[in-house]
């Protein structure tokens, strides 16, 4: 199995420094998981057939299985089977899968000794839960691995981990180690691949996370790269072959709420087709939008909110169909973008005036990788909309830190 130079590096390192703690982050697709799978069988195989325990930490179950498990089946050549008690068996030993991206995930680490952990999209996980895994590899010669992307230079992975990378015991024992990947570290990618990538990902914040890897801050305007060419006259909507609508749902009543109604084109394109919204309204007046709305195009998808459970309720006995939406800001975000970036997201150009207010004025909090809870209502929507249907229909699939309730259904 041929690994790429960075690869080889942290291998090596592994080999030869053995750090207690090693942490990979970087830009995606660089090849960081992958490695640190690798590792992590070795570590496990030292200890063939010794019935010990070892952790594999991730957002949740579907994302570990999709970003740890899939690859470990192949390299093993089986079936993974989780058993009752959360855990899967590799070379005579338990490996625990635990879930660990909410406040009180730490729990599930407690009351074992581990020899070695892995932990998946380390700023997707919670800090105690970390710290708490980081405790149970009391086995000897235990060792931890963190793989990541990289999120706000304040995160308590970069600040507790990776900028003490070097760091070492009284004796000597190197104690962390930390490896930074770019998208060109990866050689063994198609150079096409490569390309378009960069080409097709946002400029700034985008750019730096997701291709050089960098630990940089979420600043000013979010979709910084909205353009004019992003709105399309209503006429146009005539040229366009719309393979499925879709609507995303923002409940509100002293803030706007709105109802927005797309269309996916069969070229890729999410079109904005109408906004609905309105102050002060109750349930009964966006159950009569969204029946019209089923009426002129059909039993499609609702998306909406899970904060109004009641809301979601109430469309489901009117026979619409309306399940909660994936509302992961970040990812939900960065899909938005790249699909504004590439003038693949447009808004026809009546009917929609509260979206085109706000998305000058959305705006990153200060040191945090969150938007300031203003003039976001009409996008919102958009984002639990586009969002969610690309998820469903299987055009994002990298979602994997969702904490909120949520309908699972598929179609």
């Amino acid at each position: 199995m041929e690994l790429n130079k960075k690869q080889a590096e942290v291998m090596e390192c592994v080999a030869l420094e053995n750090p207690i703690i090693t942490v990979l982050s970087g830009a995606k697709r660089a090849g960081k998981t992958f490695i640190l799978i690798l590792i992590f069988l070795a570590k496990i195989a030292e200890r063939k057939n010794e019935n010990v325990e070892y952790i594999i930490g991730g957002a949740t179950q579907a994302s570990i299985r999709r970003n740890v498990l899939n690859d470990m089946e192949r390299i093993l050549g089986k079936e993974l089977k989780i058993a009752k008690d959360g855990s899967v068996r590799i070379f005579g030993n338990k490996v625990y899968i635990l879930d660990g991206s909410k406040s009180d995930s730490w729990k599930k680490a407690r009351g074992f000794t581990a020899y070695g952990c892995l932990l998946n999209e380390g700023t997707s996980l919670n800090d105690m839960f970390v710290k708490e895994c980081i405790s149970r590899c009391s086995g000897e010669n235990a060792r931890i691995y963190i793989d990541t992307n990289p999120e706000n230079p304040t995160h308590f992975v970069k600040k507790d981990y990776i900028n003490k990378s070097g760091e070492k015991l009284d004796n000597g024992q190197l104690n962390i180690k930390a490896f930074h990947f770019t998208l060109f570290d990866n050689d063994k990618l198609d150079p096409l691949y490569v390309e378009s990538i960069v080409k097709s990902t946002p400029p700034g914040m985008y750019t730096d996370r997701d291709i050089y890897g960098k630990w940089v801050s979420a600043q000013g305007v979010i979709y910084s790269m909205w353009s004019d060419d992003n709105i399309i006259k209503k006429d146009k909507i005539k040229s366009y072959n719309f393979s499925r609508y879709f609507c995303g749902v923002d409940w509100g009543f002293k803030h706007y709420g709105v109802i927005n109604l797309f269309g996916k084109t069969d070229t890729g394109e999410v079109v904005l087709i109408k906004e609905y919204a309105e102050t002060g309204k109750h349930i009964d007046h966006w159950l009569d939008i969204a029946k019209d709305i089923k009426e002129k195009y059909g039993d499609i998808y609702f998306y909406a909110d899970s904060a109004r459970p009641e809301y979601v309720e109430a469309f489901q006995v009117a026979g619409l169909k309306c399940i909660n939406a994936k509302k992961s800001v970040l990812q939900g975000i960065s899909y938005m973008a790249n699909l504004i970036h590439n003038k693949k997201f447009l808004i026809v150009d009546e009917d929609t005036s509260l979206i085109k207010e706000e998305v000058y004025n959305y705006v990153w909090k200060e040191n945090v990788d969150e938007p300031v809870k203003v003039m976001d209502d009409s996008l919102d929507s958009a984002r639990y909309g586009v969002l969610t249907d690309a998820y469903y229909n299987g055009e994002y699939i990298e979602l994997d830190t969702d904490t909120d309730n949520e309908d699972r259904r598929r179609r």
